[in-house]
């Protein structure tokens, strides 16, 4: 086992898989690890649908790509074959995963009712109260996805986080049969990388960090 730094600096986002299977106990084994994340309130605000199933992967592919030719044909700008060819790709290839999944964010009640009437009797809902608290709710979601991602990298696969396709996210809830109330957030395609990936240029310490 690599330590966490190591395995943290080494993870990559992978977008091309080789055609072989992923057990299903090695994805419980990520989604374990996923959920011990922290999370607001402790609400464990979060539902992960693993997808193998070709069909279903066919029909979540077909609902985004729709989806991305409604918005460009509604923005009326002209766009050459080849571009529009290149986004497709770009929104769907976790269609040749092994396995994709699916994330999905439920409601997080805050943990302080006083608090919380104290907000909506100032005309806050609350989605607002979410955004005045800078989005625990999401920042919660972030935390299980990297858990998941540096487990699922170390077991030497690949996978990455894509939120293009919640351009889509309420077909592909219905698609799913997930529950009305939960907001789709994600696809995380995953498999055995079919390449190398290059290293990744980072930002200078300096711009990202201060220390007061």
């Amino acid at each position: 086992m690599r330590n966490f730094s190591e395995l943290a600096s080494s993870r990559r986002s992978i977008r091309k898989y080789e055609d072989k299977d992923i057990p299903l106990g090695e994805i419980e084994e990520f989604i374990k690890t996923a959920v011990y994340a922290p999370s607001g309130c402790n609400s464990q605000c979060w539902k992960f649908v693993a997808i193998k199933d070709r069909s279903v992967l066919n029909k979540i592919e077909n609902a985004v790509i729709c989806k991305m030719n409604e918005f460009l044909a509604a923005s009326r700008i002209h766009l050459s074959e080849q571009y529009t060819a290149s986004k497709e790709k770009m929104v769907s290839f976790f269609s040749k995963a092994p396995v994709v999944i699916a994330v999905f964010m439920t409601d997080l009640t805050y943990y302080d009712p006083t608090f919380n009437d104290a907000l909506k009797a100032q005309g806050y809902d609350d989605e607002g109260i979410m955004k005045l608290l800078a989005y625990p709710d999401i920042l919660s979601i972030g935390a299980a996805v990297q858990n998941l991602l540096l487990a699922v990298h170390e077991k030497g696969y690949g996978a990455c986080w894509m939120n293009e396709p919640a351009i889509a996210g309420e077909e592909i809830r219905k698609i799913l049969n997930v529950p009305e109330g939960c907001k789709f957030i994600s696809l995380i395609p995953v498999g055995i990388p079919a390449y190398t990936p290059r290293d990744k240029k980072l930002k200078d310490l300096n711009e990202i960090f201060t220390a007061i």
